[in-house]
């Protein structure tokens, strides 16, 4: 994982910290946190891996197609 990969992952983790801490009387903010979380994760793991990560993926397609966004 390359350095910038690694520092956005190490930040992730603060984020993911000061959630739990931030929302934990907050269980639907709490989840959302978490879910935010995991897909920024997921995104950092696509790159890793040489992906393009889903969301980037999209609007390549819709520009393709020539769909607006939404």
């Amino acid at each position: 994982m390359s350095r910038y990969l690694e520092e956005a992952a190490s930040l992730l983790r603060k984020s993911a910290q000061a959630n739990e801490q931030r929302n934990l009387a907050y269980p639907l903010r709490l989840e959302e946190g978490r879910e935010r979380i995991a897909r920024e994760f997921a995104t950092l793991a696509a790159i890793d891996k040489g992906l393009l990560p889903a969301e980037i993926t999209e609007d390549v397609i819709r520009a393709i197609v020539g769909r607006p966004t939404a």
